[in-house]
Parts: structure tokens; sequence; C-alpha cells
């Protein structure tokens, strides 16, 4: 009985988009998977945007009766790309019950590289053969590969 080709699975993201690949093992090539509906278009919002009104404001604890405008307890940024992060993970976890992808490679900066490993499911953090910590989401098609290339080449000798 021939051995099934495992489907390897590329996610390159940071803390505001995923681009997913998938490695074409016959020609050693990326294809891009355009269906997981992948958007963290709130996270490019401004800040002034991101919530509902002006900070409140409040005395000084000294006599001198001086307002001040509080500060506000959470960043509204990094909110927006914990939830982003957290759609990343339900789409993976869906992904991989569909039973769509084998082994996946995630690459991202350290800090999204990190809050995403403590998000993903143990289904998913169990068939992450590779991380690569660098933000590579800018990068062109060929520029990714040649980045890509060696992991693909180690993971496809493995299978073999």
């Amino acid at each position: 009985m021939p051995r099934r080709m495992k489907h390897i699975w590329f996610v390159v993201a940071d803390g505001a988009q995923a681009n997913v690949f998938s490695l074409n093992a016959g020609d050693v090539t990326l294809s891009r998977i355009d269906d997981m509906g992948l958007s963290g278009d709130d996270v490019r919002i401004p800040a002034r945007d991101l919530k509902s009104d002006r900070p409140g404001r409040s005395f000084s604890s000294g006599n001198g009766g001086l307002r001040h405008a509080i500060e506000p307890h959470h960043d509204y940024h990094k909110m927006e790309k914990h939830k982003f992060t957290i759609g990343l993970a339900k789409a993976l976890q869906k992904a991989c019950d569909a039973d769509r992808f084998d082994q996946l490679v995630i690459v991202a900066p350290s800090r999204s590289l990190g809050e995403l490993r403590a998000v993903l499911s143990g289904e998913v953090r169990s068939r992450v053969a590779y991380e690569l910590a660098k933000d590579l989401t800018k990068h062109p098609a060929e520029a990714l590969w040649l980045q890509l290339a060696p992991i693909a080449q180690k993971l496809l000798r493995a299978v073999a």
C-alpha cells in the first residue's frame, strides 16, 4: 500500500495578518490557501477609533484641585492583536478537525509566536513540526520561498 503524502502547511503571521500556504511536494512550491477567512483589519485602525470615547477625568489626590485624564487600563491595539490570534487559532483548529494538514510550520515574530502557541489547542500543537521566530509577512513570494525552502526540504526528507 503506498504511503499517503503528508500535507504540510506554512502559516506566516504577525499580530495583524496571516497567510497560509500549502506545500506541493511534487514540484516543491508553495500554494496560498485563500479560504481561511483570516483578517485583522481592526488592528490597523487608529487607537482613538477603537474605543468609544475619551478617557474619564478625576481630581488629583492633593489639595490643588487639578484634574487629570485617567489612563486606559488596556492597550487597544494589543487587545485587537490578541483577538486576531485567537481567530487564527480557531481557523487552524477547524482545518485540523477537517484533516486538511498533517504538519504545520509557524513563522511569526517572537511575541506573536508565543501568543499563538499559548492559544493553540493540544491537537494543533501536536502537528506543529517547526517554528521560526521571524516576521516574513511582507516578503514577496520568491523571498519567502528562499527562507522556507530549507525547512520544507527537511520536512520532506523526513517523510520519505
